[in-house]
């Protein structure tokens, strides 16, 4: 048995994913260590750059709706806590 078939048959899923999908599959290929290998490398990842039609519509619609504090993002799990004992009257 050749790899035609397999070929064939990976060509043919490629042409009827979304491009989510094919962003998901990449993503996926790249955790592999053999299989990332066969990628090449894209300028936008080695700048680390992003771009803006990387973002889905559902999380570009959450922007600007989250209110909290600027430093949300490097202390979560501080407030994450406090919340919780703030829950379960445990505060310290």
């Amino acid at each position: 048995m050749t790899a035609a078939r397999d070929y064939e048959d990976v060509r043919y899923a490629l042409e009827h994913l979304s491009p989510l999908q094919v962003r998901r599959l990449r993503l996926i290929i790249s955790q592999d260590e053999e299989l990332a290998e066969a990628l090449p490398e894209r300028e936008d990842e080695a700048d680390g750059e992003v771009e803006s039609d990387e973002i889905s519509p559902g999380l570009r619609a959450l922007f600007g709706s989250i209110h909290a504090p600027s430093d949300f993002g490097e202390n979560h799990d501080h407030y994450t806590r406090e919340r919780m004992e703030r829950r379960l009257g445990t505060a310290e």
